[in-house]
């Protein structure tokens, strides 16, 4: 079996782009710091995880356990455009404001965070680094025993700790309050049955095993998602041609372009197109981000590998 290595590796997968031009303070941990993380080292079998063999080299895979007919209801807590950032406890008496961000393929945590999570770096013999494309901080693959949300446990999920605290650089996604310590990726919230943005309410919902069953009269249009793209994506049309779409709740704009480059047109179903968008420029696919989805409540259905665009409930007298 190939060894995991000790070193760095640039994480191609997707990640969330910044879309705001903002300096902010990083503050890297010391590398004394660093070590004294990094001899705390255990090998993911001991946490049910597997090592395996890939063509790009070895990869842990596992963990993320959730509990079976779980639910909660979490507030949006990021504004103009309205995005989801959620509050996680960190401990009995602290929360921690976290980022759902279904365009990054995985889960990042604040070193800060992930100290106070017990958090438990892993590697068959070495630890594994990465580093995000344009980032000057790298992150380690580890472990905590759980993320939660509210009442909803996350056990033994698999995410990097980032070896620094302050500003998460390009994971951000610009958002300015409240101060991000982390972010929740596809990795972990693909896992779930429904992940339910309730831009009416100002409401996330997640639920574990529940099936989600939408009122026909409210839904506006119902999307396949790509099940192999390792983030959140659909097929539209993008000036009248079929292509692949990112989903960003994220995303401070309507639609995001490679380069920025305009677009006449964008599609998503049948029952949601849109002429002529104001475009944001996107280094990660077209996009189309909050000010477009908050018109709508928008349910993802992972397991079902659907998604569904609803109109507003009416306001009740």
């Amino acid at each position: 079996m190939k060894k995991l290595m000790f070193g760095f590796c640039v994480l191609g997968l997707f990640a969330g782009c910044k879309t705001t031009d903002r300096v902010e303070e990083t503050h890297p941990v010391s590398w004394s710091h660093q070590q004294a993380f990094f001899k705390r080292i255990r090998d993911p079998r001991v946490f049910g995880m597997g090592i395996y063999d890939t063509p790009t080299g070895a990869q842990i895979r596992g963990g993320g356990r959730l509990h079976p007919s779980r639910g909660e209801t979490l507030e949006m807590k990021a504004m103009e455009p309205l995005r989801p950032v959620v509050q996680m406890v960190r401990n009995l008496r602290e929360k921690s404001s976290v980022l759902l961000d279904i365009t990054s393929s995985r889960t990042w945590l604040e070193f800060g965070l992930a100290q106070s999570l017990r958090a438990t770096p892993l590697g068959e013999r070495n630890v594994v680094l990465t580093r995000l494309p344009g980032e000057e901080v790298e992150g380690c693959l580890s472990v905590v025993s759980a993320l939660q949300l509210r009442q909803l446990f996350i056990e033994h999920p698999l995410l990097y700790v980032r070896m620094a605290d302050g500003y998460l650089g390009s994971l951000a996604r610009g958002i300015e309050e409240p101060g991000l310590t982390g972010v929740i990726g596809w990795d972990l919230l693909k896992k779930f049955e429904q992940v339910r943005f309730l831009y009416s309410i100002g409401q996330v919902t997640l639920f574990t095993t529940e099936p989600y069953t939408p009122d026909p009269s409210q839904v506006v249009t119902t999307l396949e998602l790509v099940s192999k793209a390792g983030i959140c994506a659909v097929r539209g049309r993008v000036n009248g041609k079929e292509q692949l779409i990112l989903l960003d709740p994220a995303g401070d704009f309507e639609v995001a372009s490679s380069g920025g480059a305009a677009i006449r047109s964008i599609q998503l179903g049948e029952g949601v197109t849109l002429k002529s968008p104001v475009v944001s420029k996107s280094p990660g696919g077209v996009r189309v981000g909050a000010y477009l989805l908050q018109k709508y409540d928008v349910t993802l259905c992972p397991q079902e590998g659907v998604v569904y665009f609803e109109s507003h409930p009416p306001v009740e007298d």
